[in-house]
C-alpha cells in the first residue's frame, strides 16, 4: 500500500510532480526545480521511491516562513490523510502554536520527522517530544542509521545529496529527508508507527554521538 508523505518545505520541480498526490499549492509545482523543496523530496524517494508525496511548500526563496504557515501545513497535510511529515527545517525560538499543532497531528497517529543540529542547543519542531529528530552523521551510509540519543538529535543517517559528493551539499534537512523516506519503507512493511522508534534504535550501526578530532 503506498504510504502518503507530507513535506513541509519549499517548491518541487515538475521532473518528481510523478510522484506528488496533492500540493496546497499547485503553482509551486512549476517553480522548485533544483531547490531545497527538490533535493528533500529526491532524498527521501531514494529510500522510498514508491511513496506518494503531499506537497505543503510554505517556504519562499530566503528559506524563510511564518510559524503561522508551518502550522497550517501540519493541519492541512493530516486532512490530507498523511501517515508521515518531512520537516527538513527547524526554528530557534519554540513557538506553543506549532508545539500544539505537532502534538495534535502526532495524535491522530501521524509520524513526525524534523531536522536537528548535531550538537549544540535544540530547535524546532525536532526539539518536541512528539518529533523524531533527526541529524546528518557522517559514520552512516545511505540507508543506514545511528541513534544519538543527545539533547539535540535523537538518530541520525547519511548527510549527503549524493553520496561522495560533498561539495554538492548536504546536511541535517537532507538526513532527515533520507530517514523520513526509511521511516516510510517500514510503514510501507507494514510497521506500526508507534512501533519505529525502537526500531530505529534496533537497526543502530552507530550509538552515540560521532567524536569529535583533536
Amino acid at each position: 500500500m503506498m504510504v502518503k508523505v507530507g513535506l513541509i518545505d519549499g517548491p518541487v520541480g515538475a521532473g518528481l510532480a510523478h510522484a506528488v498526490l496533492a500540493c496546497s499549492d499547485p503553482q509551486a509545482l512549476q517553480s522548485g526545480e533544483g531547490g531545497h523543496g527538490q533535493q528533500v523530496a529526491g532524498a527521501l524517494l531514494e529510500h522510498c521511491p514508491s511513496a506518494g508525496l503531499l506537497l505543503a511548500p510554505v517556504f519562499d526563496r530566503t528559506c524563510e516562513a511564518e510559524v503561522g504557515r508551518v502550522v497550517d501545513a501540519l493541519h492541512w497535510l493530516a486532512a490530507q490523510g498523511a501517515q508521515l511529515i518531512n520537516m527538513s527545517f527547524g526554528m530557534a525560538t519554540p513557538s506553543r502554536r506549532l508545539a500544539s499543532a505537532c502534538a495534535e497531528v502526532a495524535t491522530q497517529g501521524v509520524l513526525l520527522v524534523a531536522s536537528a543540529p548535531a550538537r549544540g542547543t535544540p530547535v524546532y519542531p525536532a526539539a518536541f517530544a512528539d518529533c523524531i529528530a533527526v541529524t546528518g552523521d557522517a559514520r552512516c551510509a545511505p540507508g543506514e542509521v545511528s541513534w544519538l540519543s543527545t539533547a539535540a538529535a535523537d538518530f541520525g543517517t547519511h548527510p549527503l545529496i549524493r553520496p561522495g559528493r560533498p561539495d554538492l551539499g548536504g546536511g541535517a534537512s537532507i538526513a532527515t529527508a533520507r530517514m523520513s523516506g526509511l521511516l516510510a519503507a517500514l510503514l510501507e512493511e507494514g510497521h506500526a508507527p508507534h512501533t519505529l522508534r525502537a526500531r530505529l534504535q534496533s537497526m543502530a550501526l552507530h550509538i552515540g554521538p560521532e567524536r569529535r578530532h583533536a
